[in-house]
């Protein structure tokens, strides 16, 4: 390697390559990659930021929370919570700014005080009740790249009163229904959805850029959302895979690719818009170990899709530290897996949906928190 590539992405893994600190909001259109991550090595994963006590924002990552790349402005969001009796109710989106190699947030988090219940009967948060509630999102978080806005349809069902927590059951009845939430992310402004919700708790949906819709699987059938039109709908029924299951959406091949399950099974499974084909692949020859919440994304300039999987050293071994997570490549057009040699990661990922292709810079991005270490971010080139 260069002499000049090894000192940036030296730079880059310290954190030294970060520009000057951004304003408060989100920025604007357009954006400009770190210089430090153009000569990044390809083929391993490389650490390009880790959260230090004087950041300006640190936060402990929300193994339930979802996902999504924004890519007009070269952004990592998350969005989700752990919730539970914890009281992380973490309901602000938050930000990685590509350029700045920093992390954002787009509003502190509301005080559980502000949770209410508006007169449309919709849980809300907030001093002016223009937020959602904390909630698991699992893979039910995208980007719709037409509308420039994230889709999240999710709903808190772990804050059901009586099942984790009673914080809420002074509110829960009120409540008529759980919208499917718009974050416009122009504005930074959230929006129900007016039309009634699909819930992908705690299923996946990915977003079809052919067609400008969001497509997703949550176990009773499977549905698309077009924001232009405003409503979603029906398109199948039954399950692909079972819940645990994370999706990414094939543009090549025009197809919904599915992979993990509660079973813990390998299985990658298809449902095809065009003509409605639904099915769960041969796959013969060697395959990545079974998992459920297997962070998944769609690498549009190789065709693949691509999953990070822990590889357990024992059958009952749930120690994340005496794990190791492979990077593995699926081809839907031969039905096959590779494993990337040489991108692993030195722990398990546990349960996360953090993982996003930024379509512009050809980059994976892993956000995901080394065992008794603070959250950092990865990067992949292939």
């Amino acid at each position: 390697m260069r002499r000049g590539v090894v000192a940036a992405v030296a730079a880059v893994a310290l954190g030294l390559a970060a520009a000057a600190p951004a304003a408060a909001g989100p920025p604007g259109p357009g954006y400009v990659l770190n210089p430090g991550l153009r000569d990044l090595p390809a083929g391993r994963w490389i650490k390009i930021h880790q959260q230090r006590p004087g950041d300006a924002v640190t936060f402990k990552r929300q193994k339930h929370g979802g996902s999504a790349f924004d890519s007009r402005r070269g952004r990592l969001v998350l969005f989700g919570s752990n919730t539970h009796a914890t009281g992380d109710w973490t309901n602000s989106p938050l930000f990685f700014d590509l350029g700045r190699l920093e992390w954002q947030r787009l509003y502190p988090d509301d005080d559980p005080a502000t949770y209410a219940v508006n007169a449309a009967g919709l849980p809300v948060a907030g001093p002016n009740g223009d937020h959602p509630w904390a909630m698991h999102t699992f893979g039910a978080v995208t980007y719709d790249t037409a509308a420039d806005a994230v889709v999240v349809a999710s709903y808190p069902a772990h804050m059901v009163p009586g099942r984790f927590t009673d914080a809420l059951a002074a509110l829960w009845p009120r409540v008529k229904r759980h919208p499917t939430w718009i974050l416009h992310l122009g504005s930074g402004r959230w929006q129900p959805l007016a039309a009634p919700a699909v819930h992908f708790f705690p299923y996946a949906v990915a977003f079809d850029p052919g067609r400008g819709v969001v497509i997703g699987d949550n176990g009773t059938g499977i549905y698309e959302l077009s924001l232009a039109e405003g409503r979603w709908r029906r398109l199948a029924d039954g399950d692909l895979l079972g819940w645990g299951e994370n999706a990414a959406f094939d543009t090549r091949h025009d197809a919904l690719v599915v992979f993990g399950s509660y079973k813990r099974g390998n299985d990658v499974a298809v449902y095809e818009p065009a003509t409605g084909r639904r099915r769960v692949m041969p796959t013969p020859g060697v395959r990545p170990p079974g998992k459920n919440y297997v962070p998944l994304a769609y690498h549009a300039a190789l065709d693949r899709v691509v999953a990070v999987v822990d590889r357990r050293p024992a059958r009952k071994v749930h120690d994340r530290a005496r794990m190791r997570a492979e990077t593995w490549l699926y081809d839907l057009g031969a039905d096959a897996w590779t494993r990337v040699e040489g991108a692993g990661l030195p722990f398990g990922l546990g349960m996360n949906y953090n993982l996003e292709y930024d379509p512009g810079d050809r980059l994976l991005l892993l956000v995901a928190d080394p065992p008794g270490e603070p959250v950092a971010v990865w990067a992949l080139r292939l």
